[in-house]
């Protein structure tokens, strides 16, 4: 049996579904106030071509556990016949008013899993990580999975969070556990296109105005789901690896899924010292309560950042060829299209 976290949301549903393409069973871990919906969209998304027959049964092969990952009692019983771990959930925040429940999150509930995966005597154990835990270059150098963690104030508290969760693995490594880090970039995909990285199809969809030069690592969701399969079933442990697509401009980010949506792309440039005035602003409009809009000083600056990323490693461990960004993207616009044409 195969434990996946953080099945509700975005990548851990693209991850559960793909084991079930596999013929896995699997048992998936729910919050008690979790929806499934994102769930249930995107099993749906992978299954539309099975028979509402086939699909159905297949549905019911799932055994959901009613975990939090904070909560050890419920997660003694949800590692119950475990064989093989798939750790995904996590918080994912940029205010600083989410930095105590992230914290806890992130590297107490990592904790967590790995405990109870080491007392259970688990076979094998993937952690979904981040670039953002992977020591940045800020030469311009091209950042791969030698690369040195320092501590500085651009870090971000996420990044921070993941690499201490990160910490937590590698302990694990040390007292007998079999484990793999990946640590993909900016995830890209189907699913619930109102939050998460992916929220950016919908904002570009109903107009942005504006852009920045900063230039980040892509990947779409379902060649993660494909490489964390591989290195299990292959038995490639003690490693981490960097799952980058491509480095890419915002602006070309932008402007193709624009261009995909056919809708007008931005026109604007942020440069650095807009972007430090705009996140100032803002605060001061969440503060009085007048917008829910988030900007917030890390984003803002991370914005700005140009990071470029070698993939090389996963690439070579399993030759592996990503999909191109320009692909995922067209890909995601065309399933965007179409849940627009459905409401």
């Amino acid at each position: 049996m195969i434990l996946v976290s953080g099945s509700t949301g975005f990548l851990g549903a693209h991850i559960a579904c793909n084991l079930l393409l596999h013929s896995k069973k699997v048992k998936l871990i729910r919050r008690s106030t979790a929806s499934l919906a994102e769930f249930e969209k995107i099993f749906n998304y992978y299954f539309k071509h099975y028979n509402p027959q086939a699909k159905d049964a297949l549905f019911q092969t799932i055994v959901w556990t009613e975990a939090d990952i904070l909560n050890i009692p419920q997660l003694e019983s949800a590692f119950l016949n475990v064989t093989e771990v798939y750790h995904c959930a996590a918080m994912v925040s940029f205010a600083q008013a989410d930095k105590s429940i992230m914290e806890k999150t992130n590297i107490e509930g990592t904790a967590n899993m790995v405990n109870l995966a080491l007392l259970n005597k688990v076979e094998k154990f993937c952690f979904i990580s981040s670039i953002a835990a992977i020591g940045r270059s800020f030469n311009g150098a091209t950042i791969d999975e030698n690369c040195k963690w320092e501590n500085s104030k651009l870090n971000s508290n996420y990044a921070i969070s993941k690499y201490r969760a990160e910490m937590e693995v590698w302990r694990g490594k040390e007292e007998g556990l079999n484990v793999c880090i990946v640590n993909p970039g900016v995830i890209l995909g189907y699913g619930d296109f109102t939050k998460g990285s992916i929220v950016l199809f919908n904002t570009v969809y109903k107009g942005l105005p504006f852009y920045t030069n900063g230039i980040n690592g892509y990947v779409d969701v379902q060649d993660i789901s494909k490489v964390c399969y591989q290195l299990m079933e292959q038995n490639i442990f003690g490693q981490r690896y960097i799952l980058c697509s491509e480095s890419i401009s915002i602006k070309t980010l932008f402007y193709s899924i624009a261009k995909h949506l056919d809708v007008k792309p931005p026109k604007t440039l942020i440069t650095p010292l807009m972007g430090e005035i705009a996140w100032r602003l803002f605060a001061i409009v969440r503060f009085l309560k007048l917008s829910k809009f988030s900007l917030t000083k890390e984003t803002a600056r991370a914005s700005q950042k140009q990071y470029f990323y070698n993939n090389s490693k996963i690439c070579l461990a399993l030759n592996f060829n990503f999909k191109p960004v320009e692909q995922t993207i067209k890909e995601v616009c065309h399933q965007f299209a179409l849940d627009i044409e459905d409401k």
